[in-house]
């Protein structure tokens, strides 16, 4: 369960992290270690590499000036590893500071609401931008791909959705859809990887034992994950993110009632 919830919620702009929060706090289940977390994290960057291996494959020829336009994917490469890096900075000086609120559900529910906010605001944004560009489509660009890494460095609280907060800086700023949950997700790659790293010491300390569950969660998150790719890739050529907020606001104070009644 906690796998197919982190598959689906990770690319889902809703907040995978608070989803692993919140489900065992309403199962009962212990909370989960956030070495399991990324584990899990792990799963679904299978997920991506699966999901975009012809671009990846792609951008590989086009580093080593292969390709059809290996100038092309340099840039973009380079604006992948521009935005990496104000999350990169965040995860080392501030997330221990932030581990605290795993272990508060209630918090959880507060930043969806505000992660519902984000997702509204951003479609409003796009429209005006559109108005004003007169429907010209942006793509990522240094300004750009720095405003979309510091949005997914604020993302580090539970609650905040990565990819939501991601996609929709990059839909405020004019890109497409589409090519901005594109962007989001080859940029999650190297801020999973740095996650991943950063527990590689409990794995090999034996803090941390690889097990059947943890073998299935695995499985299981990068399966969803990779089908929740390609649905919302589809799904956002012709759809807006506002079915995302709406589905935050109605659960972020059930969840929140249920939390309280326990």
């Amino acid at each position: 369960m906690l796998g197919l919830t982190q598959g689906l919620t990770e690319f889902l702009p809703i907040s995978s992290s608070g989803h692993l929060v919140v489900l065992p706090a309403l199962l009962g289940w212990q909370q989960p270690s956030l070495t399991f977390d990324l584990v899990l994290h792990l799963g679904t960057l299978v997920a991506v590499i699966i999901a975009f291996r012809r671009e990846l494959f792609t951008l590989a020829r086009g580093l080593f000036g292969g390709g059809p336009n290996p100038h092309a994917d340099r840039r973009l490469i380079g604006l992948l590893l521009l935005g990496s890096i104000p999350a990169g900075i965040a995860g080392l000086l501030l997330g221990s500071k932030f581990e605290s609120l795993f272990d508060q559900p209630l918090w959880v529910c507060a930043f969806w609401v505000v992660t519902a906010g984000i997702l509204l605001g951003a479609e409003y944004l796009a429209a005006r931008v559109a108005i004003v560009e007169h429907h010209t489509p942006a793509a990522p660009d240094t300004r750009r791909a720095l405003v979309i890494g510091a949005a997914q460095a604020l993302a580090i609280t539970p609650g905040i959705s990565r990819s939501g907060f991601t996609i929709a800086v990059g839909i405020a700023q004019g890109i497409p859809r589409e090519e901005s949950a594109r962007f989001s997700f080859l940029l999650s790659i190297p801020v999973i990887l740095g996650a991943v790293a950063t527990k590689i010491p409990d794995l090999t300390s034996g803090k941390f034992r690889i097990t059947g569950p943890v073998v299935a969660g695995f499985v299981v998150a990068g399966v969803s994950g990779w089908l929740a790719i390609e649905g919302l890739l589809k799904y956002l050529r012709t759809h807006s993110l506002r079915v995302f907020a709406v589905y935050l606001l109605i659960v972020a104070p059930l969840a929140a009632i249920a939390l309280q009644l326990q």
